[in-house]
């Protein structure tokens, strides 16, 4: 497969969610019980969305998103707007050590395809619209791995209902996110962000693929993950800007766990992304840097965005502990194929992290000093 030329160029960004503000939050609440209506409710996001994106700017990022305000869950929401895909209210439950989130649950009503008239369209169109001419807008979306597992893992669990055999059901995942993207670049959009956390979720117990016994289908679930997203990314366009996101999950604080980036390189050094977003806030549960080596040199075009500052807590790091910690990162790739970033989202779901949104703001404002301290640019670009 060829190689992407190099075109993330930002040395600072953000994963994409922030804190809901509390008229937000409420108003989830307000719409779900009728006491107020679906209009209301837009205009309720849609003034938050503008305050988000004006902060954005006033704090120093290039890079804006929605905050992912539009939704209540980071991948749920996506995927219910897919043609075929069902919700079962409260059908999806995971425990966060010791946090057990609780939301909509999603089954195959016939065979999953793209829409059209997915909202995410629209709330990508209203985004673009208020976005200063200068900064790039950002929209996330799940990577198609959750729908790939089986067991208790399994996001879909009755797609055998549907389809005869597993390939057709891949190739129909295949093209749903080939419209997908192909959709969000008629629109305008040049830079899309798969999160995938599923993808550590393939050494968690709870995936019930531990040991020996289970190596071969370890492998093909890892076959099937690196085939659909380089097809994904071969097919998009050129100029299109494709990154990923790769956490232990992320709710109230709280993670799934899962092993290191050394533990799914013979998957990471094979996914042509522009960029990776990698959790770094606990070095030692990442694994090191390392890997970073591997990757590099599979993926030269790729920039590796350090996750160094906490979501988790408004602890403020140190601006000098994170630039020795980017200088280890150098000694496993160039710094031209670094950036800094925040380590998760502030608010993977609706309910946010356990910090407020003054700290929140002290981290972004970390992040966007260290980095200009450390690559020597206000930019946030590479002349």
């Amino acid at each position: 497969m060829a190689v992407r030329a190099h075109q993330y160029f930002y040395t600072y960004d953000t994963v994409g969610s922030f804190l809901r503000p509390k008229k937000l939050k409420l108003a989830y609440d307000q719409v779900k019980a009728g006491e107020i209506s679906s209009e209301e409710f837009a205009e309720i996001k849609h003034t938050a969305i503008k305050e988000l994106v004006q902060k954005q700017v006033a704090h120093g990022l290039h890079v804006v998103s929605d905050g992912e305000f539009n939704r209540k869950n980071f991948f749920i929401d996506f995927l219910a707007g897919l043609a075929g895909i069902k919700v079962i209210p409260n059908g999806f439950k995971l425990n966060f050590s010791g946090h057990e989130l609780v939301d909509d649950g999603l089954e195959l009503d016939g065979k999953i395809g793209y829409d059209p008239a997915h909202p995410f369209f629209a709330d990508f169109e209203f985004l673009d619209s208020i976005t200063p001419k200068d900064a790039t807008t950002k929209v996330t979306i799940p990577a198609p791995t959750p729908l790939l597992f089986e067991g208790d893992f399994a996001v879909i669990s009755n797609y055998r209902e549907f389809y005869a055999d597993r390939e057709a059901y891949l190739a129909d995942i295949l093209s749903t996110y080939q419209q997908t993207v192909a959709h969000f670049y008629k629109l305008g959009l040049r830079y899309l962000q798969l999160d995938d956390p599923w993808l550590l979720g393939v050494t968690l117990p709870l995936a019930g693929l531990e040991g020996k016994e289970n190596e071969t289908r370890v492998a093909k679930l890892e076959g099937e993950i690196i085939s659909l997203i380089q097809q994904i990314i071969a097919t998009a366009p050129s100029d299109m800007i494709i990154t990923t996101h790769i956490c232990r999950g992320n709710f109230h604080s709280a993670s799934l766990g899962g092993g290191t980036y050394g533990s799914i390189l013979n998957v990471l050094k094979k996914l042509p992304y522009d960029a990776f977003f990698l959790e770094y806030d606990d070095l030692q549960a990442a694994g090191g840097f390392e890997p970073l080596a591997v990757i590099h040199r599979a993926q030269l075009q790729a920039v590796f965005v350090l996750g160094l500052v906490t979501t988790k807590t408004p602890q403020l790091e140190l601006e000098r502990e994170l630039q020795h910690q980017i200088l280890l990162a150098e000694d496993a790739v160039p710094l031209r194929n670094l950036a800094l970033s925040p380590q998760c989202g502030f608010a993977s779901t609706k309910e946010g992290n356990d910090l407020n949104e003054p700290q929140q703001w002290q981290k972004v404002d970390l992040v966007v000093r260290t980095a200009r301290d450390t690559w020597k640019t206000d930019a946030c670009r590479f002349d």
